[in-house]
């Protein structure tokens, strides 16, 4: 009983003393958080990817359509058409290359599987308006995994 009174006189003693300000957003938002735990959860949720893995492991389309090696180096990808954010931005290859350079801006996204990041060098060029190509360093067997793990929203 000693112990709840006490909990309780220090909370009613504490009341009114936090004071200060708590500074306002002045634009945009970027969070950093290492633990996948954390940010997993909530990204998968809530942005879309170009494609996914199925429960069988199989590559599915989600935002593209269609994916194919030109080479050992070269990806194109064929983008879903009439797709809209929530705040009706069309999605299309800019938002691909804004997504895909925000990604690279950060340079290793995955710090504990460093080996789910592209290398340094991995390109993005724009063929058309639903035509993106990936260009890579260096031939990357794990590159349509690490696409299915590529963020994409809204700018």
């Amino acid at each position: 009983m000693v112990s709840i009174l006490l909990v309780l006189w220090t909370f009613a003693w504490c009341a009114g003393t936090v004071r200060g300000e708590f500074p306002r957003p002045r634009g945009e938002l970027r969070a950093v958080d290492n633990n996948p735990n954390n940010w997993g959860t909530i990204t998968f949720n809530v942005f879309e990817h170009l494609l996914s893995l199925n429960h069988d492991g199989d590559l599915v389309p989600r935002l593209a359509t269609g994916w194919q090696w030109l080479d050992d180096h070269t990806l194109e990808v064929t983008l879903r058409q009439g797709v809209r954010f929530h705040n009706g931005e069309v999605f299309d290859a800019e938002i691909v290359k804004f997504n895909w350079e925000e990604h690279m801006r950060v340079g290793q996204p995955f710090r504990l599987g460093s080996f789910m990041n592209f290398k340094p060098g991995s390109r993005l060029q724009i063929l058309d308006a639903h035509t993106v190509r990936f260009l890579f360093p260096e031939p990357d067997g794990g590159a349509l995994v690490k696409l299915s793990l590529l963020h994409m929203g809204n700018r």
